[in-house]
């Protein structure tokens, strides 16, 4: 189930970045992507357009934990406006079924899903 703060933060405009980081064999790897670019599957799972993300895709075969930072400054914080959430998960990368049809349907420039299982989520504004 998904905070319903961390799905305000999805929904409400304006759009801000979404960080994605991943461990690479050199260390951390981060890319970034836009907060409403994700979609939600039945499983609670973040899909996420993947364009490129190639790197990504190579980190996350070899380890599949992820974090991301999710941010919007027009959401209610614990002290103020302005709230964002530090999030860890499993990830995988998918080019086929439903959860890329979804998201293909949306971005047809998606070459595949980033798929993220939220293991923990905690709001850090």
């Amino acid at each position: 189930m998904i905070d319903k703060k961390l799905l305000e933060v999805l929904s409400t405009t304006p759009d801000a970045a979404l960080a994605i980081v991943t461990r690479g064999p050199e260390g951390p790897h981060m890319v970034n992507s836009w907060n409403s670019y994700v979609q939600i599957n039945g499983e609670g799972e973040l899909l996420i357009p993947a364009g490129r993300m190639h790197e990504t895709e190579k980190n996350i075969r070899r380890d599949p934990r992820v974090q991301l930072t999710i941010c919007n400054r027009e959401v209610e914080g614990l002290r103020y406006r302005g709230t964002g959430f530090l999030l860890t998960g499993e990830a995988r990368f998918t080019d086929r079924g439903s959860d890329f049809e979804t998201v293909k349907a949306r971005y047809p420039w998606a070459r595949a899903v980033l798929a993220v299982k939220i293991l923990t989520a905690e709001q850090t504004l």
